[in-house]
C-alpha cells in the first residue's frame, strides 16, 4: 500500500538531495525531507505524494546527526532561503562535492576514480557575503514590509535582516523601507490592483563603499523623487537610485529598461587590478570574495600566450574577458544583456584594454558568426545560466576544437549532461566545486578540459 498525506513514518536518511533536503526510502518509495541530514533517523509526516516520490516533514528525531547545528538566522525555519544552515559548514562543503559527484554518476559514464574532483573551496566566514539583494514588498498588518516568499508557497516572511546579505545592504534596505513608509507607499496588491511597489533591488560593493538601489514598480509616482533624495541624503554610500516598470506576468524581476531618479546610472568597484562600472541591471557575481578565488583557480590552470584567441561566452560586464586579455592576443565576449555589454565596453575603456570585442546577442546565434569569419579560439570559457549549454553551442565547440575549455557551472545536473557530449573530444583535467553561496544548496563548479 502506498503512502498518503498524513501518514506518520520512520525514515533513515540515506543522502542529501540537490536542494539540500534529506532523502530516505519508505517501502521503496523515495521520500524527500527538508531539514533532514544524512545518517539521521526521524519520525516524519507525509505532506505531499506523487506516483514517483513523497515529501515529508520532520516530527521528531530518533537519532540526530552530529553535524547538526543551530542556525544563526532567526527566520531560518520560516524563510527557506538557506537550505543548509542547520548543517555544520565543513559538512556542507562535503555535501556539495557529493552532489556534484552524484550528477556526474547519473548523467555520464565517467569513472570518478580517474578524474580529479577537488574538495569544495569554502569561505572563512560563510555569512554576509552577498553583494546584491532582491526582496519583494508586501502590505502587512504592521505596514509595508520587505521579505521573502517561502519556496513553492505564497507565504510571505517578513525579514528585517538577512544573515547572508552584507551588513550595508541590510542597513540600506531598512532605511529604504522606513522612508517608503514615511511617504505612505504601498506594495502592489494583485487582487485590488492598488499600490505600486513590487521589489527592492540593492547592490553594494565594499571595495568602494558604494551602493545602488532600484525600485521595481507597477507605475511611476513622483513621490519616488523625494524618497530618492532622502535616501542619498541619509546614506552617502548610495550613489544611484533608479526604477523600472514591471507589468508583465513573469518570474523575472527586471523586465524593462532602468530609468534614473537620482545619482549616477552605475556604481564603481575594484576587482584585482581593475576598476569597473556596474549598472543596476547588469550581471555581476554575487560573492566577490569567492569570485576572486574562482579566477585565481582558472588562471592557474589554463595556458595562454600573446597569440591566443579566447571566446568568453556569457561574458557579463567583461571581467573574465579583461583578465584573460592581459595574457592573450584577442578576446571575444558574447552576452545577450545590452546593459552588461555596455558596461563591458566601458570597463575595457577605463582599464585601457583594447584587445577585446564584445557582442550583444544570444551565444547560440553569435558564436557561429565568429566561426564563419574564420576566428578560431584556443580557449573557450563559459558561464551559462542554470539550463546549461544549448545543443548548438556544444556542436560549435566540437567543430572548432579549441585546445582548452573552462566551464563555470551553477547547476551540477546540466553540467553533467553537457560534459557527456564534450567528452567525445575532451578530457577532464579537473573539477573544482566553489562555494559561492554558503548555507544554501547552490553548487557552483569550475571544470577544466583539454582536447584529446
Amino acid at each position: 500500500m502506498g503512502l498518503i498525506v498524513g501518514d506518520k513514518i520512520k525514515l533513515d536518511i540515506r543522502k542529501q538531495g540537490i536542494n539540500g533536503e534529506g532523502i530516505g526510502y519508505y517501502n521503496k518509495t523515495l521520500v524527500f525531507v527538508p531539514g533532514a541530514i544524512t545518517k539521521e533517523k526521524i519520525y516524519a509526516e507525509v505532506v505531499f505524494v506523487t506516483n514517483n516520490y513523497a515529501i515529508a516533514n520532520i516530527i521528531d528525531f530518533i537519532r540526530k546527526s552530529t553535524k547538526r547545528v543551530e542556525p544563526l538566522c532567526k527566520y531560518y525555519k520560516d524563510c527557506g532561503g538557506c537550505q543548509m544552515q542547520h548543517i555544520e559548514y565543513t559538512e556542507q562543503l562535503k555535501i556539495k562535492q557529493s552532489i556534484l559527484k552524484q550528477s556526474l554518476k547519473k548523467y555520464t559514464n565517467i569513472d570518478l576514480n580517474k578524474i580529479k574532483i577537488d574538495k569544495t573551496l569554502g569561505m572563512n566566514y560563510p555569512y554576509k557575503y552577498r553583494n546584491r539583494s532582491q526582496m519583494p514588498f508586501k502590505n502587512t498588518n504592521f505596514g509595508l514590509a520587505l521579505g521573502f516568499y517561502k519556496p513553492n508557497t505564497n507565504n510571505f516572511v517578513y525579514v528585517d535582516e538577512c544573515i547572508i546579505h552584507h551588513d550595508k545592504i541590510n542597513l540600506i534596505n531598512k532605511t529604504a523601507l522606513r522612508i517608503l513608509r514615511k511617504y505612505k507607499f504601498k506594495a502592489y496588491d494583485k487582487q485590488n490592483k492598488e499600490g505600486v511597489l513590487l521589489f527592492l533591488v540593492t547592490r553594494y560593493f565594499e571595495q568602494t563603499d558604494s551602493a545602488s538601489i532600484t525600485f521595481v514598480i507597477k507605475e511611476y509616482k513622483d513621490k519616488l523623487k523625494e524618497v530618492a533624495n532622502d535616501l542619498i541624503k541619509e546614506l552617502s554610500i548610495i550613489k544611484s537610485v533608479s526604477y523600472t516598470i514591471n507589468d508583465q506576468k513573469t518570474s523575472l524581476v527586471i523586465t524593462d529598461r532602468i530609468k534614473m531618479i537620482n545619482g549616477k546610472s552605475w556604481i564603481n568597484s575594484n576587482f584585482k587590478d581593475f576598476k569597473i562600472k556596474v549598472s543596476p541591471d547588469a550581471f555581476h557575481q554575487l560573492n566577490t570574495v569567492q569570485m576572486g578565488l574562482m579566477y585565481d583557480h582558472i588562471i592557474d590552470n589554463i595556458e595562454l600566450n600573446k597569440n591566443s584567441v579566447v571566446f568568453d561566452l556569457y561574458s557579463g560586464i567583461g571581467i573574465t574577458s579583461l583578465i584573460l586579455a592581459k595574457q592573450s592576443h584577442m578576446v571575444y565576449g558574447i552576452d545577450y544583456s545590452k546593459a552588461s555589454i555596455k558596461d563591458a565596453y566601458e570597463n575595457a575603456k577605463i582599464n585601457k584594454i583594447d584587445n577585446v570585442k564584445f557582442i550583444t546577442g544570444h551565444v547560440e546565434k553569435e558564436m557561429p558568426k565568429l566561426i564563419k569569419l574564420g576566428i578560431k579560439p584556443n580557449l573557450v570559457i563559459m558561464d551559462p545560466p542554470r539550463k546549461g549549454l544549448d545543443r548548438s553551442i556544444i556542436e560549435s565547440i566540437l567543430r572548432i576544437k579549441p585546445k582548452q575549455i573552462v566551464y563555470i557551472s551553477c547547476n551540477p545536473s546540466t553540467l553533467a549532461k553537457n560534459l557527456k557530449d564534450l567528452l567525445k573530444l575532451y578530457n577532464i583535467k579537473s573539477i573544482k566545486p566553489v562555494d559561492m553561496f554558503p548555507n544554501t544548496a547552490s553548487v557552483e563548479s569550475i571544470t577544466i578540459m583539454s582536447l584529446k
